[in-house]
């Protein structure tokens, strides 16, 4: 069972659950009540006809759907916990039997302005990127250490909904901040939509003296790696692929395969095996997916940048991918070994973000 079956069903099922409140809180207002069940079921749809077939939408069409689709689907989603914590009450006071009367119109009404505002408010924030500053002293106190102006960026999605204006504007951002070089850590690509909207031509306007490289995410395994590989090759980009490359003869750059290329019986070399057994210089590890961080400790790794997580995107997510990784957003060390791991610049799914700002990174970074 693929994915997005499992996702579809999964989505179903919570809003079923969110269903059934839907029609304990209108009771007492049965037209009220079928207009909201039809116009909710009828929303419902709209995320699985485009999941499942896009080649039978016309481009714009689809685009708005999608946008819609998944903000409905982030509504459903995220009102699940909320219904989750009221069952306790409700079940306490049936048993109870006080004879308490519920305002459950008014508590429908305030449960639909916190759909608006989170819908409003996410799409704000998700199109609102900041720049991010953090410093790394890879010197070990060497004397002739110089200080790099170093751009990093991860999960552009660059596609459907992040389209070629707002990639633009992302581009923008990235140049603004005179970069020496620019990481791009895996899952720049969202769909193919990139290239028929010239998303992904944007990427050739990143300008970097000391050069512009990526490392492949989940999603561009998703979309074939060697199509991924030539749009991003395209825009003037060094794919690193489990290889690595010196730059300006003062720190080795290292990018790894993902762990996703894996599933399809690919190969993700292990990184002492990547790294060239000679190197005496300072390294600087891109890896898409924050897993296993002690393999970069254990290799000597000065700085690992990663992405993958959003940091959730969207509450409660970031409660779960804080069970599932180490370290899900921000600086970590780990021995003598430094990491950042961004929320991304971008959005995947729903086009809203409520549990971070999108970001691009300035490293400074003294090595």
């Amino acid at each position: 069972m693929s994915f997005y079956v499992r996702a579809t069903i999964t989505y179903i099922v919570f809003y079923l659950y969110i269903r059934l409140w839907v029609c304990r809180l209108l009771v007492d207002n049965p037209r009220l009540k079928r207009g909201v069940l039809a116009a909710a079921d009828l929303m419902t749809l709209v995320m699985p006809i485009t999941v499942f077939f896009p080649e039978k939408l016309p481009y714009l069409l689809k685009i708005l759907m999608q946008g819609a689709g998944y903000s409905w689907a982030a509504i459903i989603v995220c009102m699940v916990p909320l219904g989750l914590c009221f069952e306790p009450i409700r079940w306490g006071m049936k048993i109870l039997g006080n004879g308490i009367k519920i305002p459950r119109l008014k508590i429908f009404a305030a449960l639909c302005l916190i759909s608006i505002v989170m819908a409003v408010g996410g799409y704000i924030n998700a199109t609102s990127p900041i720049v991010k500053e953090v410093d790394f002293d890879l010197s070990k106190g060497s004397k002739d250490a110089r200080e790099y102006r170093v751009v990093m960026f991860s999960d552009l999605h660059a596609g459907k909904l992040m389209t070629s204006d707002r990639v633009g504007g992302v581009v923008n951002m990235v140049n603004s901040l005179n970069p020496e070089i620019v990481l791009m850590v895996g899952d720049v690509l969202d769909d193919h939509d990139s290239e028929i909207s010239g998303a992904v031509n944007e990427l050739a306007r990143i300008k970097a003296p000391l050069g512009k490289y990526a490392v492949l995410g989940n999603h561009e395994y998703y979309l074939g790696n060697e199509w991924s590989l030539r749009m991003l090759k395209n825009q003037g980009i060094e794919v690193l692929v489990d290889s690595t490359t010196v730059v300006d003869n003062r720190f080795l750059l290292a990018g790894r395969n993902d762990f996703a290329t894996m599933r399809g019986g690919g190969i993700r070399r292990a990184l002492n095996n990547v790294i060239p057994k000679d190197n005496k210089l300072p390294i600087i590890l891109m890896d898409h997916t924050p897993h296993h961080l002690e393999e970069a400790q254990k290799a000597d790794v000065a700085l690992q940048v990663s992405g993958h997580t959003h940091n959730g995107q969207l509450f409660p997510f970031n409660l779960v991918v804080k069970r599932i990784y180490e370290e899900e957003y921000g600086t970590y060390r780990k021995g003598d070994t430094n990491y950042y791991i961004s929320c991304g610049v971008g959005i995947w799914g729903p086009p809203l973000r409520t549990t971070s700002r999108p970001e691009v990174v300035l490293m400074k970074i003294k090595i």
